[in-house]
């Protein structure tokens, strides 16, 4: 693909602005190089960052801010850089990927559980996303069944409708807005695509990269909740399908085939 035509495909998922790029990186860590031992080099890293719309300086900024954070680390040949992730970064990305990858809705059930009051008086509610959301202090929507008879507890299938206000606590309305825009992105991208996408290794690497990243600012800031009870206008089930039915159109790289396709490219 041109690569003018291939600057405006990936405006759409950008939303017309540049990401966060130690926020990227990271997506293009666990996308390309989750592997033992797997590397990629400071000139593969800038060609993708070429083709995403990130500028060098920029890039080698957020390189520096995960070095810090203990994200990756690198080793020199020569006057280049081969990037790879810590152990513990590496962790990091395995422990997130499979609520980023799935094809399907981690869970399919969940329960309004209403707990005593003075049990649950003065213990802070949970703040991860591991198992639900809590409502009020003593009021959680969870994906886990409960365990004791000294709670009320209703199941929520699909033809549950809870009131706004509790499906309000569900998910941030900036992330139901930002789902129902990513959607409107994926469409276009689909249109602009077609049936046989025309991309080069390079540019199928990088649309790839942006895709999931735009799924997981999304995924990764909600709980592990059924589609049905999150806020009216949550457009998540739809977000992911459509990134999947992308995704099996773009074929997975990996850092030697890039680099290969990087030798024999011009500049984009």
């Amino acid at each position: 693909m041109q690569v003018a035509s291939f600057q405006h495909l990936t405006e759409h998922v950008t939303f017309g602005t540049t990401p966060r790029v130690w926020s990227l990186l990271v997506t293009v860590f666990g996308e390309l190089a989750q592997d033992v031992d797997a590397q990629i080099s400071g000139a593969l890293l800038r060609n993708l960052c070429k083709h995403i719309g990130i500028k060098p300086e920029a890039m080698r900024v957020a390189l520096h801010r995960l070095r810090k954070d203990g994200w990756i680390d690198s080793t020199r040949t020569g006057r280049t850089s081969d990037y790879f992730l810590t152990q513990w970064g590496r962790a990091q990305s395995i422990a997130a990927s499979p609520r980023i990858y799935a094809k399907d809705a981690a869970v399919k059930e969940a329960w309004l559980v209403i707990f005593n009051p003075g049990f649950t008086l003065g213990h802070p509610a949970p703040t991860d996303h591991s198992s639900g959301v809590w409502v009020s202090s003593n009021m959680l929507v969870t994906c886990i069944p409960p365990n004791t008879d000294d709670v009320i507890a209703k199941k929520l299938n699909l033809a549950s409708r809870l009131p706004e206000w509790i499906t309000s606590r569900v998910c941030d309305p900036a992330i139901v807005k930002l789902s129902e825009d990513f959607l409107s992105a994926l469409d276009a991208v689909q249109a602009l695509l077609g049936a046989t996408p025309n991309l080069t290794p390079m540019q199928t690497a990088a649309l790839r990269i942006l895709l999931v990243h735009s799924w997981r600012r999304i995924v990764l800031k909600t709980p592990v909740l059924p589609d049905h009870v999150f806020p009216v206008g949550w457009c998540g089930m739809e977000c992911r399908a459509r990134t999947f039915s992308l995704l099996g159109q773009l074929p997975k790289q990996t850092p030697f085939a890039l680099a290969k396709d990087a030798a024999s490219q011009p500049p984009c």
